[in-house]
């Protein structure tokens, strides 16, 4: 398995693997298409150059993705990364391709200085063991305010 991040070399992979994901587990994935054109044009849009995405490939194809962004608090100085999005294709899984995109990612935080990072995680039976196992960790419930402009 090779970890690498997305560009414009491997995006045919990654529309592959989305497309798939759509097929095989459409009620976990946020859209319910898949905007090719425009995932092609946010790689060079000034607005997404702060989200990254690590791919793991295998064979040429991904398997899984882990995306996340840096930002910071300006009073503080602290500097923190949300992750967007973490999903291993079915066939993958329990083969540590995610914990290894979680490592890959951690590796780019600590090369920005980047302090925590957090995540609105899923809470199934699968998704709970997993989380349990990270090191220096804390599972909880937040409140949570969500506005759509």
């Amino acid at each position: 398995m090779i970890y690498t991040f997305l560009n414009p070399r491997n995006v045919d992979a990654y529309i592959a693997y989305l497309k798939r994901a759509l097929r095989e587990e459409p009620e976990k994935m946020t859209a319910d298409s898949l905007d090719e054109s425009g995932i092609r044009s946010r790689l060079n849009d000034p607005f997404y150059q702060h989200t990254k995405s690590i791919l793991a490939l295998e064979n040429d194809s991904v398997a899984g993705r882990i995306e996340y962004h840096f930002y910071g608090c300006m009073q503080d100085g602290y500097r923190m990364a949300y992750v967007d999005w973490v999903y291993v294709l079915k066939d993958f899984r329990h083969r540590g391709v995610a914990r290894q995109l979680f490592r890959e990612m951690e590796k780019d935080c600590a090369e920005n200085g980047i302090f925590q990072y957090y995540l609105i995680r899923a809470t199934d039976e699968n998704a709970d063991r997993f989380y349990r196992n990270f090191h220096n960790a804390e599972l909880s419930c937040v409140p949570l305010l969500r506005k759509y402009l």
